[in-house]
């Protein structure tokens, strides 16, 4: 049997996922991320650690689905945002994996403020304002305290465009990932130069924004020590794992927005054009002439973790989750989380999460009205939180039969590069099917007027 692999590169997990050409989830690897903190605000991942751990992911994956490397016939990803590597003149790491949650370069940020949140910036990158999260702000931080580092930098990677190069030689990304760097020109579809030029880099340390999707080549002689895979598996460029994760939902054909809930929230649509909007993230659709647009907060669901950890500690959270259904709906903030009662202070933290994706979905639509929300990432297990979202929103929230949807984007796109499928547009016709419906209940909305008001 042949297998597509879908990658999920996430910031807290990476998985690895083994399909079939019908879209059925037969091997699935998953493995933690403990970044290394050297010294404060710091958070980077040694490379050699990186490759161990996705290794470890596609053996689990394989083992589990009781298959052979050489099944595996294509391959893509989903992948976080603005983590990257440095590369010398012979692509060798100069850096580990400096992550996006990496906040060494806050002091960086005023020198970077009026550029960034000026009307050409927004217009151009679809977004305004550089953070601390941002590569660029970091790359400066590098240029001012490790300038022989930075001197040496022959190429600077994100992590998708290392991992595409390291796998199969190609010094190319995908134009989704890139777009949320603040270089990548939305109209023209390449690198601004006048990004560059405040960024202090050049095109050609970069690697080439592609159309999420495109079949770069296939896999390199390194693959074997790499990942444990064989060389010649056809590989797609994939995409940022928002993105990928609502390919993976069967976005614009199940719902008219996606919502994730894992280490950040956030929702997304289809948009045809990347006109500005407050608060919000555009880049290139798989189908090279649409845009997403995105909307994130980085509360996520850490928030429940949080509190398990402080004031639960040795309860499982489904057992959290059955007190906070006992528990009434829409009540008011707890003075006291840790005195309120477990099933108190779950619920609320459900609802305040829910309208925080309220939120996101108004930033991203425009107030405009909407038919139905697909739910995906860790969240979108929990049936009462997706009732207490179908009922704030007051739209039916769906969560598709497939679980893990970063994996299952990276597949279908995967097939493309397996000749499987003409484009992703297809492969999410043939692939995807739709899951579980929740209704919002008459008198849902009512019930959280204390959020919603």
């Amino acid at each position: 049997m042949a297998f597509l692999l879908g990658i999920d590169l996430g910031t807290s997990y990476f998985k690895a996922g083994l399909f079939d050409s019908t879209g059925a989830l037969k091997g699935l690897g998953r493995v933690a991320v403990q970044p290394d903190h050297p010294a404060p605000a710091r958070s980077e991942l040694p490379v050699a650690t990186f490759w161990a751990l996705l290794r470890r992911a596609v053996a689990e994956a394989l083992g589990q689905a009781k298959a052979k490397p050489e099944a595996i016939v294509a391959m893509s990803y989903s992948s976080q945002a603005n983590s990257f590597v440095l590369l010398d003149a012979a692509d060798q790491p100069l850096t580990p994996i400096v992550s996006w949650t990496d906040a060494r370069a806050e002091p960086i940020l005023p020198e970077l403020a009026e550029f960034s949140r000026s009307e050409a910036f927004v217009r151009t990158v679809g977004f305004g304002g550089w953070s601390a999260g941002f590569a660029v702000p970091k790359w400066g931080w590098f240029q001012k305290h490790e300038r022989g580092c930075w001197a040496r930098a022959h190429a600077v990677m994100t992590l998708s465009d290392y991992v595409t190069f390291a796998l199969t030689g190609e010094r190319v990304g995908d134009a989704s990932t890139a777009a949320l760097l603040g270089l990548y020109d939305l109209e023209k579809r390449d690198w601004w130069p006048g990004a560059l030029a405040v960024a202090g880099i050049e095109a050609a340390q970069l690697s080439r924004p592609l159309t999420p999707g495109t079949v770069v080549g296939k896999t390199a002689s390194r693959a074997v020590d790499l990942l444990g895979l064989r060389a010649g598996v056809a590989f797609a460029v994939g995409g940022l794992d928002h993105h990928v994760a609502a390919l993976g939902a069967g976005l614009g054909t199940s719902a008219d927005v996606s919502i994730s809930t894992g280490t950040v929230l956030a929702a997304m649509t289809r948009v045809p054009a990347a006109l500005p909007c407050e608060g919000c993230f555009h880049g290139l659709d798989f189908d090279g002439t649409s845009y997403f647009r995105l909307a994130f907060n980085p509360a996520g669901a850490g928030q429940l973790e949080a509190y398990q950890r402080e004031f639960a500690a040795g309860m499982a959270l489904p057992e959290l989750l059955t007190l906070a259904a006992a528990a009434p709906a829409g009540g008011a903030a707890p003075r006291d989380l840790g005195a309120a009662g477990h099933g108190v202070a779950i619920r609320y933290l459900l609802e305040k999460i829910a309208a925080t994706h309220r939120e996101l979905i108004g930033r991203v639509t425009g107030g405009a009205r909407i038919s139905r929300v697909v739910a995906t990432g860790g969240g979108a297990r929990s049936e009462l939180w997706l009732q207490i979202k179908a009922d704030m929103f007051g739209v039916p929230v769906i969560t598709p039969s497939m679980p893990e949807r970063a994996c299952f984007g990276a597949a279908m796109l995967a097939s493309v590069a397996a000749s499987w499928h003409r484009d992703a547009a297809s492969a999410m016709q043939v692939m995807f099917t739709s899951g579980r419906v929740f209704e919002p209940e008459p008198v849902g909305v009512d019930r959280y007027l204390n959020w919603v008001s």
